[in-house]
């Protein structure tokens, strides 16, 4: 028998299934541990089974990765990558469960199942469809719906040894920076000269706004909007001030995890320490 026929395996067949239904109706529906967990369970079976059907020379080594891979995905090694991911607006997201690695069973499953000869006969238009099937669902798991989450009173404060009008220029090259690293990989960002607002294609919200230096009196207090923070800038012609108000991180839909604390983390990363280090 053909590997690729063993896509008709009833177990390959039931995982895909429960994969489909899980990510499209069930966590909308119910979303409990049960739903957070299927996922698991159904997706580390179907994929490496799928692409061992694929490729039956590499079978074992497609199943020691797939483990390796989740693992990774699983711990804190991977959130650079997601990070990295998310600046570009490309909505990857997980959260970290020890818990989640008892999923890994099913890759041992999906290696038993490879090995015996129980499959339903399809037809080569059934084959390619279900193959096609398969690899919408595992994008559909991998790119879980995002939302921008709001964190407010924030009211943190960082403080400068030199003056409001430096603070500023180094905020608006920090703001190009950020801009310049979106725009390379999206090109979708465009500059109102009018305005000096630096915005997405077809969106009126604010990505950047860079300010005039020279325009400033000791006396002002700047309020700033952009997409990642709300803040506050003050101080004079020897020292200068930024309050951080209110900061914005995307995170995954369903996921009721508090990331104040990793969303402040990520702007002084971003923002702060670029300042501060700027010349």
């Amino acid at each position: 028998m053909k590997e690729i026929n063993k896509v008709g395996h009833p177990v390959f067949i039931l995982s895909l299934t429960l994969l489909i239904l899980n990510d499209w109706f069930f966590k909308t529906a119910f979303h409990n541990e049960i739903t957070g967990k299927l996922s698991d369970f159904a997706g580390l079976f179907a994929f490496p089974f799928l692409i061992s059907s694929l490729f039956p020379k590499h079978k074992k080594s497609i199943h020691i990765l797939t483990a390796l891979l989740f693992i990774i995905w699983n711990s804190e090694l991977s959130q650079v990558i997601i990070t990295y991911l998310n600046q570009l607006s490309i909505p990857v997201g997980r959260t970290i469960d020890i818990t989640d690695n008892i999923a890994l069973v099913s890759i041992l499953a999906s290696y038993y199942c490879l090995n015996n000869k129980l499959a339903l006969t399809l037809k080569p238009l059934f084959q390619k469809g279900l193959i096609m099937v398969s690899c919408l669902a595992f994008m559909a798991t991998s790119l879980p719906p995002q939302e921008y989450r709001e964190y407010v009173n924030i009211d943190k404060e960082y403080t400068f040894e030199f003056s409001k009008r430096e603070l500023v220029s180094r905020l608006n090259m920090v703001q190009i920076k950020e801009v310049h690293r979106l725009n390379k990989y999206s090109g979708s960002v465009d500059f109102d000269s009018e305005t000096n607002v630096f915005h997405f294609q077809g969106q009126s919200d604010t990505l950047a706004l860079m300010l005039d230096p020279n325009a400033l009196r000791d006396q002002d207090t700047i309020m700033l909007k952009t997409a990642l923070a709300d803040i506050m800038l003050s101080g004079d012609q020897t020292n200068s001030q930024l309050k951080l108000l209110t900061v914005y991180k995307v995170v995954p839909v369903f996921d009721e995890k508090d990331y104040r604390a990793k969303a402040i983390k990520e702007f002084e990363k971003r923002i702060v320490n670029e300042i501060r280090k700027y010349r």
